[in-house]
């Protein structure tokens, strides 16, 4: 994880397409990013993923994709993001890129919350089970 991470934010961090400007101004990546990806790994419950090393993995590319993608405005950024992030899963050479990729690819913990269970962090099966449970909270 830590390897293919680093794979990741190198890649971005050393690129010229994606240091700041004044229309990406909030082009600004840091080692804090790396933290926040790493950092939200460890939030999981061991026993989920002890043996769902594809969730895991998942999650790091959903925690990759909330760090890094969220702030990309251009389709070029996200194409060449995207090349970055597939360098990366080399390193989970186990599991091939579009079933990491698969969608939704969304890992939340407010569905357990919302369900009165402990705060897990875990992925989202379906699109309607995170509208029903967003749907509810506006309630």
């Amino acid at each position: 994880m830590v390897d293919a991470t680093s794979t990741v934010f190198n890649s971005i961090a050393l690129s010229p397409q994606f240091m700041p400007t004044a229309r990406k101004f909030h082009y600004q990546f840091n080692l804090r990013d790396f933290s926040k990806i790493i950092q939200n790994l460890l939030l999981v419950d061991r026993e989920a993923y002890r043996r769902n090393p594809l969730g895991l993995v998942r999650m790091w590319a959903h925690e990759c994709n909330r760090v890094y993608l969220d702030r990309l405005i251009t389709a070029e950024d996200i194409a060449k993001y995207n090349e970055f992030l597939h360098n990366g899963m080399k390193e989970f050479s186990d599991f091939k890129p579009d079933i990491i990729l698969e969608e939704p690819l969304i890992y939340t913990s407010f569905i357990s919350i919302s369900r009165g269970h402990e705060v897990v962090y875990n992925p989202i099966k379906d699109m309607d089970e995170l509208k029903g449970v967003l749907e509810n909270k506006l309630e």
